[in-house]
Formats: C-alpha cells, structure tokens, sequence
C-alpha cells in the first residue's frame, strides 16, 4: 500500500468540503484556482450548452455563484478525478471506461434520492456511489497486467469477485478500495459505502446503510447495462428499498446519461465506449417485454383458457399458505405444516427451499417433472432460464430449460405461452402436444407431456414459474391437485418475501 501515490491534493480537498457543512465559497473558489488546468476545466464544462447559462462566466467565482456551492463542487471532484487516475496509469481506455460508468451511478444515485425523497445529503451520496469501485479504478491504474486477466477470466464465465481472488491470491476489489481509501483517510461514509452485497438497512433512517445499499445498488444496475448481464437479482434485492416503476426507472436513468454526456468530453467518450445509450434503449425494451398489457385474445388464446380449469387464474394478495384444502391426502397436509413452520421460523436458503417444493410438486402432487425457472433480465433480451429441477428426467436437463421471452431481433412471440402467463401472471394448463405454443427449444421438456405453468410473481411483477409436467398417458391433474400445486408455489412466494423483508 505504501508503493500507492498519494492522491491528488485537490481531490482530497474538494472531498473535504462534502463532510464539513461549514465550508464557503471562497474556500472552494480558492481549492479550484490553485490548479490551472482543473480551473479551465471547470469553466469550460459551466460554459458548455449543458447549463445553457445566459452569457459567458469567466470566474470561478461568478461560476459559484450562477450555479451554487454544491453543483460547482460536484462539477471539480469528478475532473479533478478524473484527471489524477487518468495520468497515472497506461491502461486510458480501462480507467475512462471505469470512471465513466462510477459518474454515471453517481448521478443515477443522486437523483434516485431526490425522486424517492430519501432523508440522505445528495453531495454525499454523489460521492458514495463514485467511489463505490475504488478498488477496480486502482487495479486498472497500478496493475494493468493483472486487471486485463482479470477481464479475460470474467469472459470467461467467472464473477468479478472470483476472477479477482484468483489473480490477486484471495483479495477481493471491494477490500482493494477499502485499504486504499483508509490509507488515504478517505470518511467512513465513503469506506462503509464499498461493503460489497450490504445488508437491508435496520431502518430507513439508518445513514450509513443506506448510504451502502444505494452506492450498491446505482454501480450494479449500471454495470449489469454496460455489461449486458443479468439485471434481474439486483433489480429484484432493491425493489422494496428503491422501487420504482419502469417507466421512472428509464427516464431516470436516460436524464442520468444526458447528464454525464454533457459533462465533459472524456467522460463522454467513455460511456461511448461503453454503449450507454444502446445499451439503456436495449434495456427499456427488455422492460416494457415484461411489463406490456394484454390487449384482447387471440383465437389459440381463448381455445387454451377454455380447457383450463376454473380454479386456475390470476393471482391476487397475499397468499394463504396456513390453510387445508378437503380430501387432500395426508401426506398434503404434513408436508404443508412442514414446510409453512420453516417459513414462519426463517433462516432457511432460499434454494434449498425452492428444491423441497420442487420435491412436493412430485412426490405429494405426482407430476413427473418440475422446473424452476427465473427470469434474467439483459440489456439486449429477456431470458427464462433453469435452475433446479426434480423428476424423471436426467436433473442436468433443468439447467438446458432456456425460453427468449423477449429480443429486439424478434420482440415478443404471440403464440408462445410462457410469455403470456408472466405478462398476466396467470396459470395455464397445455394439453399434450398442443401445437405452436412451445419454442423448439424446449421440445425434450414438453413432448407428450401436459404443461402447467405457475408464475411466480411478486407484486405482479414475474420473476419466474415452475414448470410441472405429467406424461400424456396418465390422467390430468385434478381439482384438487391444481389447488395443492398452486399452494405450494404461494408458499414459494412468500419464502421470497419473508426473505427480502
């Protein structure tokens, strides 16, 4: 840590102003002169057709004043810091690229407090979400070498984290920029905000956890964008704490980018490199494929729902998972008890839980073979994917379950019917070999099989089903059956909620 630079002066002097409530005009005004460069800098950013100011500013000073203390001081950290990472390392494309996406998640983080009316100083959670990847920032100053590898092992298919514990012998980036911004006597709120996977705040009003989880939650949703990863596990943990609908979303995150475009050129050139303004239209598009109403009924539509039976429909409230439902055998009824006394006592893993209901779907309500499968959210599609299985058929098959719920290639298939049960999140029964309604893909799972989809839906919004089959010899499942079924799956979904409380 030592071989470390220290940081830049400026950077750590415009830091200051942010924990001092005290601080003047004038000592900002005074911090920005002693660098030509960042003064030029800044004046040439106030003057640009991002304020739109009236005339000319020519003074750092009168800039303070048009603008405000705070808006000017926000402006000289990121140049400030962008300027001293930038010079100091030979990967340029790496750190604009890092930098870039950090300001991004700065703003979409400074404005996320402003539209939820969170009780957080703006300034300070500006700052929190900028820093929240340090580590990342020095690795890909000081070490380039390593940081390349470390991209090339992420390619593929490792995590960040992994990938980075391997090349760095168990060190992880978040404890990179925990050492490095001790060592430059960085606050606490800016240490405490690069925790990785921060615990819910105890409460609203708890400012360092919830400084942690917004700085998390900004740099994550912005990165699964850049990166094309799947947004949905990010989207899903924060969607109690920082909800916001779709449409919100988007717009803050495009106003976010207009922002940060009109900043400054470097800035701008990284998140070209990066594909933000692709990559954000590809994710609204992947939004709107989950969010979309069904307007009307195609003629295969009403010929599928009127096979379904009466009991199966959308879903509503909260479910009830205490009760018991008549001439259900026993064997119902206990693994209910059992598995409700496991929800009320909590601490259980969330797919250990979802496999024992996968084992329920089996053994107690006797189809041949489920899978759960979540939805993953990409910037450039909407994906159903596997991920635990039970039955007859051989498990790895429940990791081959993949369904395109939406791309921009092919927007959203019509015919299909796993998309139509998430849309509505709504339960439907497909007789064996019904045509057309299953992509080819996913001929192994549905050949000769009855199909039952129960959506999993949390606030009617999907974010996956089980999917049960029985071999078309046997008789469909009955009444009753449905209803166990749909039990266990409200159990499932109040496993996620008691979870994510």
């Amino acid at each position: 840590m030592s071989e470390l630079p220290a940081m830049s002066s400026h950077v750590r002097e415009l830091i200051s102003l942010t924990s001092d409530g005290r601080s003047s005009a004038n000592e900002l005004a005074e911090i920005i002169l002693k660098d030509y460069s960042l003064s030029n800098k800044v004046l040439q950013v106030v003057n640009s057709a991002f304020y739109a100011l009236p005339q000319p500013v020519t003074s750092i000073t009168r800039a303070i004043t048009h603008l405000g203390f705070d808006a000017i001081r926000d402006l000289a950290l990121p140049i400030a810091l962008f300027e001293n990472f930038v010079k100091s390392g030979v990967e340029k494309e790496g750190i604009t690229k890092i930098l870039s996406s950090s300001f991004l998640s700065a703003l979409f983080a400074r404005g996320l407090v402003q539209r939820k009316g969170l009780k957080l100083a703006a300034e300070e959670v500006f700052i929190c979400a900028l820093f929240r990847n340090l580590g990342k920032m020095i690795i890909c100053i000081y070490f380039p070498d390593m940081y390349r590898d470390i991209e090339n092992k992420m390619a593929r298919g490792m995590t960040e984290d992994e990938a980075t514990q391997v090349v760095f012998e168990g060190l992880t980036l978040s404890q990179v920029g925990i050492e490095v911004a001790r060592f430059w006597n960085l606050s606490d709120k800016i240490v405490v905000s690069m925790t990785p996977d921060p615990p819910p705040p105890e409460a609203i009003s708890e400012e360092l956890g919830l400084l942690n989880n917004l700085a998390d939650y900004a740099n994550r949703l912005v990165e699964a964008i850049a990166r094309e990863l799947d947004a949905q596990p990010i989207m899903e943990k924060y969607d109690e704490l920082f909800s916001l609908n779709n449409d919100d979303l988007i717009n803050l995150l495009k106003s976010s980018m207009q922002a940060a475009e009109g900043f400054s050129s470097p800035i701008r050139y990284g998140l070209g490199k990066l594909k933000m303004v692709n990559r954000i239209m590809m994710f609204e598009n992947a939004l709107k494929s989950l969010g979309a109403k069904t307007v009307g009924k195609s003629e295969s539509e009403s010929d599928l729902e009127s096979q379904l039976p009466a009991e199966l429909g959308t879903q509503g409230g909260e479910p009830d998972v205490s009760s018991t439902l008549a001439g259900l055998e026993e064997k119902f009824e206990y693994f209910m008890a059992k598995m409700t006394e496991i929800v009320a006592i909590g601490g259980y893993n969330l797919n250990d839980f979802y496999q024992k209901v996968l084992e329920g779907f089996g053994q107690v309500i006797g189809v041949d073979y489920a899978v759960l499968a979540l939805i993953k959210v990409h910037s450039t599609r909407v994906s159903l994917v596997g991920k635990l299985g039970y039955g007859e058929l051989p498990a790895i098959m429940a990791g081959d379950f993949r369904h395109d719920i939406y791309s921009p290639m092919q927007g959203i298939n019509p015919v299909y019917v796993i998309p139509r049960a998430l849309k509505t999140c709504k339960d439907l029964a497909i007789p064996a070999n019904t045509q057309n309604v299953f992509p080819a893909d996913l001929d192994a799972f549905v050949k000769n099989r009855h199909v039952y989809l129960l959506p999993i839906c949390i606030n009617m919004k999907p974010v996956g089903l089980f999917f049960l089959t029985r071999r078309m010899e046997l008789p469909r499942l009955n009444n009753q059956q449905l209803k166990a079924a749909r039990h266990f799956r409200d159990l499932a979904v109040t496993a996620i909620r008691k979870k994510h409380e």
